[in-house]
């Protein structure tokens, strides 16, 4: 998947470690695309591609999928505009292939490495997968709790009805295991 102009012949590597403790290697361009290992490195003139960078919010699965996307887009930029159609082909692909747990713990790994790009394709996934769908949906998707009453959720209810009007039907799927939500 990598240019082998930019990447693969690309040998200084930058080793990133996990919330889980795992170390994970990859080539430098990749990791320049994750803006707090880049301003680790801008903030510790000291360092070395020798120095293992901590990433305590991120664990090995995650950043093996934001790196895989990374060295995508790095791809496709260096092809230009020719490549446009095959790297949105290529996200809607990594998409569906997410669960709602997995595109969730993506966004906040996304947001903590402060991969701008990635992360509004994130979250234009998960709106897009609300999009439409009823308040309880909602809250399942997210895990949030209903802290109203019965009684407090008819008068809400009642009084916002044209806000309940052509919700589309929830999916038989807990949002929690269903990856295509429409």
């Amino acid at each position: 998947m990598s240019s082998t102009t930019e990447i693969e012949t690309h040998t200084k590597t930058i080793t990133l470690k996990t919330a889980d403790r795992k170390l994970f290697t990859l080539p430098e361009p990749v990791a320049m695309e994750f803006k707090t290992v880049k301003s680790f490195f801008d903030d510790n003139p000291d360092a070395s591609s020798h120095t293992v960078v901590p990433l305590p919010n991120v664990n090995l699965g995650e950043l093996e999928k934001i790196s895989f996307c990374c060295e995508a887009q790095l791809d496709f930029r260096s092809r230009g505009e020719s490549a446009k159609d095959e790297s949105k082909a290529q996200q809607k692909k990594f998409l569906k292939q997410q669960t709602n747990d997995e595109l969730k713990s993506l966004i906040l790994a996304a947001n903590y490495l402060d991969i701008a790009d990635l992360l509004n394709v994130l979250n234009q996934e998960a709106a897009d997968r609300i999009k439409n769908k009823s308040v309880e949906y909602v809250r399942r998707f997210f895990g949030i709790e209903n802290d109203y009453t019965p009684e407090e959720e008819a008068k809400v209810r009642a009084e916002n009805a044209w806000a309940f009007e052509g919700v589309d039907p929830d999916s038989d799927v807990d949002p929690d295991e269903d990856v295509m939500m429409n």
